[in-house]
């Protein structure tokens, strides 16, 4: 029954997602970059299921596209801000309304102590680095394998489905952090469902 409850999930995310045109050509284009481990995460993917579930403007309140991969053979800020390149002349010449962010999940631990003096444990994939963000709502990344949309959402569905944010309190997130973004999301979608942030420090971890 699980299993079909989780199938059946997906099936209402993907068919909500392939109607965002503007997302699966950004998705297709990157595809072919053959760039290792790379999804679009978080907020352009669980911001389009709300505005899906809303009947809105499927790119209403999303600003940006996060772009993920996993490279650690090449920790250089050069070869991200090639791909940044890359990608926002294709969204430029498409006229696609987002601007792009790309980040080697593999760097990321030096990026956070360059950026807020913050130590974190290196991750060990892109799907470690979506298992360890800030929030379940967050923790969701789109690619395509072998021509095929495939999702990855450790913590499943069901609270970006219910629109619950509910906070990952791993080692390497914040209080303070979660409270900004639930204020963000509040002014944008104010039936969003809030969980408290906890001290308890779980979450999930994938290779």
């Amino acid at each position: 029954m699980a299993n079909n409850k989780n199938k059946n999930q997906e099936e209402v995310v993907l068919s909500i997602l392939k109607k965002n045109q503007s997302l699966m050509k950004v998705l297709d284009y990157i595809d072919t970059l053959r760039i290792p481990d790379y999804y679009i995460a978080a907020g352009s993917i669980y911001q389009t299921i709300w505005n899906g579930l809303d009947h809105r403007d499927l790119n209403y309140g999303i600003k940006d596209i996060d772009v993920i991969y996993y490279n650690p053979n090449d920790l250089s800020v050069e070869t991200d801000l090639k791909l940044y390149e890359k990608i926002t002349e294709f969204v430029t010449k498409e006229q696609i309304p987002y601007t792009i962010d790309v980040s080697n999940e593999a760097r990321m631990h030096i990026r956070k102590k360059e950026l807020v003096g913050r130590e974190i444990p290196p991750y060990k994939s892109s799907e470690d680095a979506i298992s360890r963000f800030l929030a379940t709502t967050h923790a969701i990344g789109l690619t395509k394998k072998d021509g095929h949309l495939f999702i990855y959402a450790p913590y499943g569905l069901e609270d970006i489905l219910n629109k619950v944010a509910r906070p990952i309190p791993c080692k390497d997130n914040l209080k303070h952090e979660y409270d900004a973004k639930v204020t963000s999301w509040q002014e944008r979608f104010p039936d969003i469902q809030i969980v408290p942030w906890t001290e308890e420090k779980k979450c999930h971890t994938k290779k």
